[in-house]
């Protein structure tokens, strides 16, 4: 299937933790992180960091440290997600235990050759007259969501069309671990489940291996 290169949305990388105290977090620390001034926001239940001019938030509560970019680009990388993630877990106190991290990628596509609304109705509603008849009505869109397993990393795939050529694609990769690995290491995986999403989506999206 014909797909213009993903425009990527949104990145992110979470930390989870079996517990986390932010009164043992030193809010002031995460001005250092990168470069320039920051705007941190400390509150009982939540943590934030914001970094002007670049899009990046860091938020740290809920057991979880989230550190997202929002801006549009062609690839991941233009910040360093990896490194600014391990640095956010030395701000943690040893006694939070991290239980696991994961990687989140939006990505916005066009298709080229046919309706994406029906090509996703196709492949995932067997009986499509059946579930209008059920409906009384008109089906336009669908909008799936799967989750499954490759070796031991869990995944959460959304597929949202937005109108016949546009869809929006969310990828969540999990791992439970309690340890993170090195920063190349850690940026080696982020890369590769990235690379991974946009080679699977042609092949999901035609419906065939």
């Amino acid at each position: 299937m014909d797909i213009d290169i993903p425009i990527v949305l949104r990145q992110n990388i979470t930390l989870v933790y079996d517990s986390l105290d932010l009164q043992t977090i030193d809010s002031s620390r995460l001005k250092g992180i990168m470069d320039g001034k920051a705007i941190v926001m400390d509150t009982p239940d939540m943590i934030v960091a914001l970094y002007p001019p670049t899009p990046m938030i860091i938020q740290m509560g809920d057991r979880r440290t989230r550190i997202t970019l929002q801006k549009e680009s062609k690839d991941i990388g233009s910040v360093p997600l990896w490194e600014v993630a391990l640095k956010c877990h030395q701000l943690v106190p040893p006694r939070a235990q991290l239980v696991a991290y994961g990687f989140n990628y939006d990505v916005g596509a066009t298709v080229a050759d046919g309706d994406v609304q029906t090509i996703t109705m196709d492949l995932f509603i067997s009986n499509r007259q059946m579930l209008e008849k059920i409906l009384d009505g008109h089906l336009l869109s669908f909008m799936p969501r799967l989750k499954f397993k490759r070796g031991e990393t869990l995944y959460d795939l959304i597929l949202e069309p937005l109108d016949e050529k546009q869809i929006t694609v969310h990828l969540n990769a999990h791992f439970k671990d309690n340890t993170l690995p090195s920063q190349d290491q850690l940026e080696a995986s982020f890369r590769q489940e990235f690379e991974y999403l946009v080679s699977m989506l042609p092949s999901l999206l035609e419906g065939d291996g």
